[in-house]
């Protein structure tokens, strides 16, 4: 395994999952997931489409309300019942600050530059000083090695940089865990590397992330678990190199082999 996957985790998780259940009218999307994520792990899900790995992301920072069971992160409950709709929406926000998250789409503001959509969320939201968060927002966009484009607007961009420029936004809110939702399946396939580039610098400075993506190549690479879903199910979970490499479960060769080929 990569010196990523070898790097010190503590035992306390970040993340757990208990008996985590969602449903979209009659059609159970996950049934009963258990899982934990550990400090500085990088937990990548597999599987085919429909088996539950967007929706799951989706629930840790309750953008898809739970039908049953906890979401905890960072040791405090996300999805609690015993609150007014008001109090559990101020929980979600203060909650939600420490969760970044990266979708397939970009959904940068348009008429905003790339230093303003970075700015926007920590001077908004969090109310500090803007001459502070730009020194910081040039810092993030040095790393995802976009500086030059502080006052190109989205329409401007790339796809890859739009993405890399999301990534930066999230980063922003010095967020402790950071979700990626299939982030590169809407990339022209030779703009795919630069943004996997920028995802495993997080995973080399131990940033934890949970990973939705179809990328088997960074998923062996950068992963210190892969977890490989199927009907609302984990399947199979294990390191990378056992799972690519020796599967167990019948469903988990069969889905591996269409996409290995």
């Amino acid at each position: 395994m990569s010196d990523t996957g070898e790097r010190q985790m503590t035992k306390e998780p970040m993340i757990r999952l208990r008996n985590l259940s969602k449903s979209f009218g009659d059609n159970q999307v996950l049934k009963g997931i258990d899982l934990d994520v550990a400090r500085s792990e990088v937990l990548v899900l597999i599987g085919p489409s429909g088996s539950g790995k967007s929706t799951l992301l989706r629930c840790v920072n309750n953008l898809e309300s739970p039908t049953g069971g906890e979401v905890i992160v960072d040791g405090e409950r996300v999805n609690r019942t015993d609150l007014s709709p008001r109090a559990f929406q101020k929980h979600l926000n203060r909650v939600r600050t420490h969760m970044g998250m990266v979708f397939q789409h970009f959904n940068l503001f348009p008429h905003k530059t790339v230093l303003e959509n970075i700015l926007e969320a920590p001077t908004q939201v969090l109310g500090r000083r803007r001459e502070e968060v730009t020194v910081e927002a040039l810092e993030l966009l040095d790393k995802v090695g976009l500086k030059e484009k502080r006052d190109s607007y989205p329409a401007q961009l790339s796809g890859g940089q739009q993405q890399r420029v999301a990534i930066a936004r999230a980063l922003a809110m010095k967020p402790s865990v950071m979700l990626f939702d299939e982030v590169t399946s809407a990339l022209d396939p030779e703009l795919v590397g630069e943004v996997l580039r920028v995802m495993e610098g997080l995973a080399a400075e131990g940033m934890t992330m949970i990973v939705v993506t179809h990328e088997m190549g960074f998923a062996e690479r950068v992963a210190n678990r892969v977890v490989f879903m199927a009907d609302g199910h984990i399947m199979e979970q294990g390191p990378p190199k056992e799972i690519f490499r020796n599967p167990r479960e019948e469903r988990t060769q069969r889905f591996l082999a269409d996409v290995l080929k």
